[in-house]
């Protein structure tokens, strides 16, 4: 058993915490007042290297680890937790492409937006009003007509659509089938994509989410990914790899309370002390420790699991509820210890609760998480030696 990182990776996420240290840190709380997507930022990370790693590289990716993601999702969600989620979204939008595209078809879509001297984005298109963990629910359309697919539909709460170039949707393609019926395409911007509400959100406020309308969206049939009826499974397999790293983001959010709480407590003096060495405080600090320092062992195992190829549904989910909980947790654990200093907006603290509550909200709510988890388990123990027996009246006894 080995925890340390490969050299390769100990670059990586020394370079995204240097990066972290420089652009997102000192300008997060300016930036977020604007209200709007933090372009000079991004634009930085791209050309730090830090972008798209997940893309193979026959496509014009660099073609790293999931661990490798979550070291950079974790290092920028230390300095903003939105700024990270923009940074990063395209993890999300393309890796349904990774998973179920042709080496073709990511060559034709995918590599012209991430090998020019700009970034480009895609938007990962899922989530409608009626239709948020409810996958199957799907009300968008996608109706064959000769060798083109014609979709229709409104899709809400996309993050980077405004921004995005080409659009992972989620279209159902058989109605009748529900979940079965499901199918991915990839659609390239066109008239017929329209972004519509943007959202005013409580945190996050450096990353942005809108609705995207498909109007008559024409594609050609070379833009199915897969085969009719993938999505769904594409769907969930993209969100078993992708957990691990809004739980990374939400480790770092955990950790940035644990070091302003620290630093508060050290210099806070009452009754001729600092507070950090009362009991109350010190306790807190750490329960505080352990949370981010257990968030950041889960997720990257996780990430692990998934780059061995193996399945980590259950591992994915427990990173994902228990980090976000975590980042919850110990940004309001934060507040508390800087009082009423840590209720203003011109400390850092603030920022990290209204932050975190989202990463317990999206990519799958903390609840459906806790489902996933024990659905899991309950399968797995059905093999279990449990040492009980079952009584002819129906009543599990311990074996005598």
């Amino acid at each position: 058993m080995d925890f340390s990182l490969s050299d390769k990776e100990q670059k990586l996420w020394e370079r995204a915490k240097a990066f972290t240290m420089e652009y997102i840190t000192p300008r997060a709380i300016e930036l977020e007042k604007r209200n709007e997507f933090p372009k000079e930022v991004v634009h930085k990370a791209f050309e730090a290297g830090l972008m798209n790693l997940h893309i193979p590289t026959e496509a014009g990716g660099p073609g790293l680890s999931l661990v490798s993601e979550t070291l950079v999702s974790e290092a920028t969600g230390y300095g903003c937790a939105g700024m990270a989620t923009s940074i990063m979204c395209n993890n999300l939008a393309f890796a349904p492409l990774v998973i179920g595209a042709t080496i073709e078809q990511l060559q034709t879509y995918v590599e012209p937006l991430i090998t020019g001297k700009e970034p480009k984005f895609g938007a990962f298109c899922l989530t409608e009003r009626m239709a948020g963990s409810d996958a199957g629910a799907v009300a968008t359309r996608a109706e064959r007509a000769g060798d083109e697919y014609i979709i229709n539909g409104v899709k809400c709460f996309i993050t980077n659509a405004p921004q995005a170039s080409l659009f992972t949707v989620f279209a159902s393609t058989q109605p009748e089938l529900k979940a079965k019926g499901l199918s991915v395409f990839m659609v390239p911007k066109s008239k017929a994509v329209k972004i519509g509400l943007i959202e005013n959100k409580m945190g996050q406020n450096n990353s942005v989410q809108s609705e995207v309308i498909f109007d008559d969206a024409h594609v050609p049939k070379e833009c199915l990914v897969g085969k009719e009826g993938d999505g769904f499974k594409i769907a969930m397999t993209t969100l078993d790899k992708t957990r691990a790293g809004i739980a990374a983001i939400a480790t770092g959010v955990a950790q940035r309370a644990v070091d302003e709480a620290a630093k508060f407590a050290n210099i806070r003096h009452q009754f001729g002390q600092p507070i950090g060495s009362f009991q109350g405080i010190s306790f807190m600090l750490a329960d505080m420790g352990a949370r981010a320092a257990a968030a950041r062992q889960l997720t990257r195992y996780a990430a692990w699991m998934a780059d061995q190829d193996m399945r980590n549904s259950k591992d994915s989910a427990f990173a994902k509820f228990f980090a976000s909980d975590a980042a919850m947790q110990n940004a309001t654990d934060a507040v508390q210890i800087m009082g009423g200093y840590g209720y203003l907006s011109e400390y850092p603290v603030e920022k990290l609760m209204r932050d975190a509550k989202l990463l317990q909200i999206y990519e799958g709510t903390n609840q459906i998480q806790r489902l996933v988890a024990s659905g899991n388990i309950l399968k797995e123990s059905a093999n279990l030696e449990t040492g009980f027996h079952v009584k002819y009246d129906g009543r599990d006894a311990p074996l005598m």
